[in-house]
Parts: C-alpha cells; sequence; structure tokens
C-alpha cells in the first residue's frame, strides 16, 4: 500500500511509526486484493488541533476518514480506524 503525506508530519518516534505501520499494513489486507492501492494523507494544523484526513478509493467509491486530537499521532490512528469501519462497510456490502 503507497501512503502519499500532503502537509507537515511532525517527527514520530520509533515505537509511533512501528505502530502507525501496522495499521497502514491491516488496512492494506483489507484491500490490496485488485492491486496495490493508494492513501492520501493530509496533515492540518489549527491552533493547537492537528487534523488528519486520509482518503482511499475502493470499489469505485471514495472513503474518507478524518480525526482532530491535540497529538497529531493520535489524530493519525483516529482517522487510520474510521476509515477502516468505512471499508468494512463497503466490503461488506460488495459480498
Amino acid at each position: 500500500m503507497k501512503i502519499h503525506y500532503t502537509g507537515k508530519l511532525e517527527e514520530l518516534t520509533k515505537e509511533q511509526k512501528k505502530n502507525l505501520d501496522a495499521h497502514y499494513a491491516k488496512l492494506g489486507k483489507l484491500v490490496d486484493r485488485r492491486g496495490e492501492k493508494e492513501a492520501h494523507v493530509v496533515l492540518t494544523a489549527v491552533r493547537h488541533l492537528k487534523k488528519a484526513e486520509v482518503t482511499m478509493n475502493y470499489y469505485g467509491r471514495s472513503a474518507v476518514g478524518t480525526a482532530t486530537h491535540k497529538d497529531q499521532f493520535f489524530a493519525l490512528l483516529g482517522a487510520i480506524d474510521k476509515l477502516e469501519k468505512q471499508l468494512h462497510k463497503i466490503r461488506d456490502k460488495w459480498n
């Protein structure tokens, strides 16, 4: 799974990078059946809040997960979790 970041990605610790890679691998197992997919991550900051938006196309539909948090890492995790729920819902409709 290819991941494209837009915006300023703050420096993450090794544990945080490892955790994010595990979540992206889980998404990859879910969606990479018809070739390698791409995920677009948009990171923005408004005052003290960080916003993460993860967008992915799956079965011709656009799935978007967004989350905000004080810490960018937790915003990314929240957005990935919301995206995963949407992808499960789309996949169940097709099955």
